[in-house]
């Protein structure tokens, strides 16, 4: 029988160190776990409370927190999804699956935002009565419960956009139980019930601002924009700086999602310049240098040597 010929070898002049694409593990998980049992457990009972008090900020609060408890889930899922291995089908694994969690909670906040600012400008004109006493003890511990969660979710939002929507979600939590507590105090020493409507609103303005900042990263990112960190013309600079290069071309630059930043292009060699030489120093400065995950590159000839090989 004769043997099966050995798999081709890589071409020495395109490099694509695909090791970047492993999982990262499962880190994340644990904080969206926390994260996730507190922010259901309070939802709950703001719910319970602002009905009992009839506080319309504490009824947009837990209902905020109500998306933010399918929003973790989603968060939990992705995770687990963008820890998969690449497959054949799937050759750049699962870490989309992030970015498009993170657009689903950004449409939800803005979807949120369209019933709270309903009902508080109905209030505006037609308070109702309001337990603040009962309203300004329950804030108090959506509030703290917030902060907790917060606290597990902040230092892996700094890397990841998926626990970055989540982190965003508790973020405007904690700014509409801040609201609730204040218009508590508002009502308690003033007696001036439009305070909880007030609360409403800002709670609204604040899910804006983060469901902007959300939907406009996701986005970028879906659309295969360069990252907002990296200039390819730099790139294309340093790549051209490289002694035996003659011209750089075709650069595209793109985000699998953040922290995983992906480039390929084509560089045109001196004549007789050494090839595996350029290749190393090219991937050296733009994983290096830049930062990249995952770099293919194409080594050509001059012009006139491809013009030459086609005669032959």
């Amino acid at each position: 029988m004769t043997p099966a010929p050995p798999p081709p070898s890589p071409s020495p002049w395109e490099c694509s160190p695909n090791h970047h694409l492993l999982p990262e593990g499962r880190h994340h998980e644990r904080p969206l776990v926390y994260a996730l049992a507190l922010t259901a457990s309070f939802c709950l009972i703001e719910l319970g409370g602002g009905l009992w008090t009839r506080s319309l900020a504490l009824i947009a609060d837990s209902m905020h927190m109500a998306v933010d408890v399918l929003a973790l889930a989603l968060a939990l899922f992705a995770a687990v999804a963008a820890a998969k291995p690449a497959d054949e089908r799937r050759t750049f694994g699962y870490k989309r699956v992030e970015v498009l969690a993170a657009l689903g909670n950004g449409l939800g906040l803005m979807v949120l935002t369209g019933f709270i600012l309903r009902e508080a400008l109905t209030r505006l004109a037609h308070p109702h009565p309001i337990n603040a006493k009962g309203m300004l003890l329950i804030s108090s511990f959506g509030l703290v419960s917030n902060i907790a969660s917060g606290f597990f979710l902040y230092a892996p939002s700094r890397q990841n956009i998926n626990m970055r929507g989540a982190f965003l979600h508790v973020g405007a939590d904690a700014l509409g139980s801040l609201a609730a507590v204040a218009a508590a105090a508002v009502i308690l020493e003033t007696h001036w019930l439009q305070a909880d409507s007030a609360a409403g609103i800002l709670i609204s303005a604040g899910i804006i601002f983060t469901a902007f900042w959300l939907l406009r990263d996701s986005t970028s990112i879906l659309l295969e924009s360069a990252p907002p960190h990296l200039d390819i013309d730099e790139i294309r600079a340093a790549l051209a700086a490289i002694p035996g290069v003659q011209e750089v071309h075709d650069l595209h630059l793109w985000s699998l999602s953040p922290g995983y930043e992906f480039m390929s292009g084509h560089i045109v060699a001196e004549k007789n310049a050494d090839r595996d030489a350029l290749l190393d120093a090219a991937r050296r400065d733009l994983t290096e240098r830049f930062g990249l995950s995952h770099v293919t590159i194409q080594v050509e000839g001059t012009v006139a040597e491809r013009s030459g090989d086609r005669k032959m």
